[in-house]
């Protein structure tokens, strides 16, 4: 996973950091109007805002207007995965970091959460249960976008495990049967979910 000290310092001096939401608790998200988007729908809008707002999306990116960049828009635009083919040092990494731009500056997550679970909709078991018990007592904390990002360098021995999660032998042996989500030692993809994550 890539270093967000790295995102960052690609990201400050575009962008101007604000101050993030007041709300604390999920009672409080709720009455603030907050609502929970698909990350690709995120995308599109803050993507649309932008275009509508004759603002550049991409600062920083030069020499891919009329090629490149079009490509993208269209893809991002109709919710598409994006391949990106090129030689080393022609700009790849440096377009997917900054998708990022398009995310929503500040995300709700479950305070304390294992995976940064958005407190309307919990993944793990843990989390689950704490929306359950806590209700709108639930405490939340809030995540920058860059913090929203994960690159994996696809070499030979990478496995589904390292993205996806396997099962944990440990857990296994504690006496957890297979078909228990917490029996899971989750991957890569799984701990930054809604977030943008390049391979």
């Amino acid at each position: 996973m890539e270093d967000v000290t790295d995102l960052q310092q690609d990201h400050q001096t575009q962008t101007h950091q604000t101050q993030a939401p007041a709300a604390s608790t999920l009672g409080e998200l709720r009455a603030s109007g907050h609502e929970l988007k698909a990350l690709r729908q995120e995308i599109r809008d803050n993507l649309l805002a932008r275009l509508r707002a004759g603002e550049d999306p991409w600062p920083g990116l030069h020499g891919f207007a009329d090629s490149v960049i079009p490509q993208v828009e269209r893809a991002l635009l109709a919710g598409h995965d994006i391949v990106l083919l090129g030689e080393r040092g022609q700009g790849k990494t440096r377009l997917l970091r900054s998708l990022v731009g398009l995310l929503d500056e500040w995300s709700p997550v479950i305070s304390g959460s294992e995976l940064g679970e958005h407190p309307y909709d919990p993944i793990s078991v843990t989390s689950q249960q704490a929306v359950a018990t806590y209700g709108d007592d639930l405490r939340i904390s809030w995540r920058h976008r860059d913090e929203r990002y994960a690159e994996k360098l696809a070499t030979p021995d990478t496995s589904v495990a390292d993205l996806n999660g396997d099962v944990d032998p440990m857990k296994v042996a504690e006496g957890r049967h297979l078909g228990d989500p917490e029996t899971i030692h989750f991957g890569l993809s799984a701990c930054v979910p809604a977030s943008v994550m390049a391979l």
